[in-house]
């Protein structure tokens, strides 16, 4: 199987957030003890980490995926419907900061999340991936 030639906007985000989602989906699932420290150290920092985190880490790929990647049909909806709830997910927390509170705590609960989170990641990821052959 060739690589896929890049021509589009949608496919090059479809690469990108491919290689970013099972990154961190195997990241979260390896590593999970790391990423429940990062996030408890966010909850401590209260509404300051509400905004590093939708801001350094959620709101980019939200907005590349819904500026670039309007797909509909084939396994690149699966990446479209994540960057819209992503995005979702952002306006709440900046609007709302307790519920991105609420969300940040959640890692003091244990590893199981981050190991269901990165699976979902990596489902992301790979779905980005066939998308770019299914083209």
């Amino acid at each position: 199987m060739a690589w896929p030639v890049l021509t589009d906007a949608a496919s090059a985000v479809e690469l990108i957030m491919c290689i970013a989602c099972v990154l961190m989906g195997v990241s979260h699932i390896a590593q999970p003890q790391m990423w429940r420290d990062y996030f408890t150290a966010l909850h401590a920092q209260g509404t300051n980490g509400v905004v590093t985190k939708t801001f350094a880490l959620e709101l980019w790929p939200a907005l590349i995926i819904v500026a670039l990647h309007q797909v509909w049909s084939g396994p690149g909806i699966l990446l479209t419907i994540y960057g819209w709830l992503l995005l979702i997910k952002c306006i709440i927390s900046v609007l709302v900061p307790q519920i991105g509170l609420r969300s940040l705590a959640l890692a003091q609960k244990g590893d199981t999340s981050f190991i269901v989170a990165g699976a979902m990641l990596i489902a992301v990821g790979a779905s980005a991936g066939l998308a770019l052959w299914w083209h």
